[in-house]
């Protein structure tokens, strides 16, 4: 899908306005460089309300993301020691007070498994999917002027829709919603800097169990396009593995 450059309420874009955002996101689709991505996700339902925070550095190759540093953001309700994941193709590795290092060791291997992957993904959406952005752009229902972020100006783009439909486009959200409604529909909003990459991410949608009902909202801003990065594996001399890890918590 092709934005053209527009005029909106004394919004003017610029000339980088005329490339497609999917394109824009395959360019910074590089070995050693990335984005930062903060996020607040917080459930609803009659009971109260919970909520939690975290940021993600993502590493990209040419074919996506090659590693994620996911952290959980302490806050005065949570312990001191919050938890932190390197996730690569088959392996997530951990830190923190969920997963506590034998003595002599900084990480633990938490899982092995063929059918990890790393994603940058706000509610099932893989923003660095080309595939999927072309896809959820592709359900805009509402266009206008989204402010600034990241120190470039804004294009919002809302729209709906149903899980079903993004199971079919992100690997993401098949890898992390498996089980869902597939008629549950997702309220999503994007927000396209001028060089149309996105800053900003906002996604809704309802979840059942019974008779209770939880509302999901994750908001997500992200930062540092083309940054270079570099999140290495843990060498082996520095990583517990999972039957060392559980025999440390007996």
């Amino acid at each position: 899908m092709t934005i053209a450059s527009v005029t909106l309420s004394g919004l003017v874009t610029t000339a980088n306005a005329q490339t497609d955002p999917a394109d824009a996101l395959r360019r910074q689709l590089v070995e050693g460089r990335g984005v930062t991505m903060s996020e607040v996700f917080a459930s609803r339902e009659s009971g109260g309300r919970t909520s939690y925070r975290k940021k993600t550095q993502a590493e990209f190759g040419k074919a996506g993301v090659t590693g994620t540093d996911v952290r959980d953001v302490a806050t005065p309700d949570t312990p001191d020691d919050p938890p932190r994941f390197l996730i690569f193709k088959g392996r997530t590795y951990c830190q923190g007070w969920i997963c506590p290092a034998p003595e002599g060791k900084t990480w633990v291997l938490l899982s092995e498994d063929e059918k990890t992957r790393p994603f940058l993904q706000v509610g099932g959406i893989d923003l660095a999917d080309p595939g999927t952005l072309k896809a959820i752009l592709a359900t805009t229902d509402v266009k206008r002027p989204g402010g600034t972020y990241d120190n470039t100006r804004t294009t919002v783009y809302q729209g709906t829709l149903t899980f079903s439909r993004l199971f079919k486009t992100s690997a993401a959200f098949r890898a992390q919603h498996d089980g869902m409604s597939a008629k549950t529909e997702l309220s999503w909003r994007l927000w396209l800097g001028e060089d149309q990459l996105v800053r900003r991410v906002r996604a809704s949608w309802p979840e059942r169990f019974g008779k209770r009902l939880i509302s999901h909202v994750v908001d997500a801003r992200l930062t540092g396009w083309g940054a270079k990065t570099d999140i290495a594996v843990p060498s082996a001399d520095e990583t517990a593995g999972p039957d060392e890890w559980r025999d440390s918590r007996s």
